[in-house]
């Protein structure tokens, strides 16, 4: 016979210590359901992680970057990222009411429902296989001591598909306010039409019609979840000013 797991038997699954650099940490029983989505994707580099209070949350030594999520409990999760942060730790928010001072960045206009997606597109590239590596140095480049961060993603049967969808959404962007990029291409690897120098032209004429003030990073990672005839292309962007 099953039994249904209560909410604090769900706590105590997450409550163990995890032996990685990368956290993702939720605030209370009103974000297990976002901590057991990241767990499904998989990343054995990462740490998910649901915290009740300060004593659950101690960053130690090999701590390399903690992602805090909260739907409420602002203050905990305040103070859980204060200590993270000042202990060095690349500290990302998605919590409404932030406190700046807390975080590396915080991330914009990401409704609750999509808060997983967020956090899939900022540990993809590092829990993935690099055919143009990009690591996390690339990451804290784009991250660190920023005010803000805001990802989007868009899917296309061809990279100018991906392109052309990310283009789309674009528009919906304050580019002057932008400062870093990290662009990340995701395929299959199984996927049988190569990518060629052609088939990079859409790619490239993104990134140079970006303004110069802006400091792109960009990799091609594997993606084996994808369907074999998908790309996907990702954007990590920052700045300083909202």
């Amino acid at each position: 016979m099953m039994t249904k797991m209560t909410d604090s038997g769900i706590l105590e699954n997450f409550q163990q210590p995890f032996p990685v650099s990368f956290k993702v940490i939720g605030i209370g029983t009103g974000a297990i359901d976002i901590i057991k989505e990241v767990e499904s994707f998989g990343y054995n580099c990462v740490g998910c992680h649901v915290a009740k209070s300060t004593d659950d949350c101690i960053p130690m030594d090999d701590d390399k970057m903690a992602i805090i999520v909260a739907r409420d409990n602002e203050e905990l999760a305040n103070a859980i990222a204060k200590t993270y942060h000042d202990a060095g730790v690349l500290t990302i928010g998605l919590v409404n009411g932030a406190d700046n001072s807390c975080y590396d960045s915080i991330a914009i206009d990401t409704d609750s429902e999509n808060i997983p997606e967020a956090i899939r597109i900022l540990l993809a590239p590092l829990a993935t296989m690099g055919y143009i590596c990009y690591d996390f140095n690339d990451l804290c480049t784009t991250l660190r001591n920023r005010r803000f961060l805001k990802t989007l993603v868009a899917d296309g049967k061809s990279l100018e598909d991906a392109v052309i969808n990310i283009q789309r959404k674009m528009e919906n962007v304050a580019v002057d306010r932008i400062e870093f990029i990290s662009a990340l291409l995701y395929f299959n690897r199984e996927r049988l039409a190569a990518i060629t120098m052609d088939d990079m032209a859409p790619f490239n004429n993104i990134i140079s019609g970006l303004p110069e003030s802006i400091d792109i990073i960009w990799g091609v990672n594997f993606d084996n979840t994808l369907s074999d005839d998908i790309i996907r292309l990702t954007f990590i962007m920052s700045g300083r000013e909202l």
